[in-house]
């Protein structure tokens, strides 16, 4: 009986503590590196801007691999109290890089983002927010 005992507590013990530890890590996962280009220097067209950028995993030793093959979401949204929207998802090629086109509105203000979510060990990583309008 008394085995028995020990034995539930040891089970109890590493429950408790394996829920402690995936509970403090899950808010500090490292982020991966989205680097953009301002799509304000890119117009193709009336109203198109060109959306280009990078998604890179840092890794242990210091070293930067491509997020290869994978989903990106282009996200908008009309006003600063909105929620963003997933517009498209689009994949990276093999060096890690994305291109989409985003488009301004012809009265007021949209703003887009790129967000990779979490997969792989990784946190979800947002990218810098553009507002793209006409004067």
């Amino acid at each position: 009986m008394r085995t028995f005992r020990v034995l539930a507590a040891f089970v109890a013990a590493l429950l408790v503590s394996g829920a402690l530890s995936t509970g403090a890590t899950a808010g500090s996962l490292p982020k991966r590196i989205i680097d953009e280009v301002p799509p304000a220097t890119k117009q193709v067209s009336y109203n198109a801007f060109k959306l280009k950028g990078t998604v890179m995993e840092p890794q242990v030793d210091g070293t930067l691999l491509p997020y290869a093959n994978q989903k990106v979401k282009i996200l908008k949204k009309k006003c600063g109290s909105c929620k963003w929207k997933t517009v498209k998802r689009i994949k990276t090629n093999d060096a890690g890089v994305f291109k989409t086109r985003i488009y301004a509105p012809e009265k007021g203000r949209w703003k887009w983002r790129s967000k990779v979510d979490h997969s792989n060990g990784y946190g979800n990583t947002k990218g810098r927010v553009w507002t793209l309008y006409f004067r």
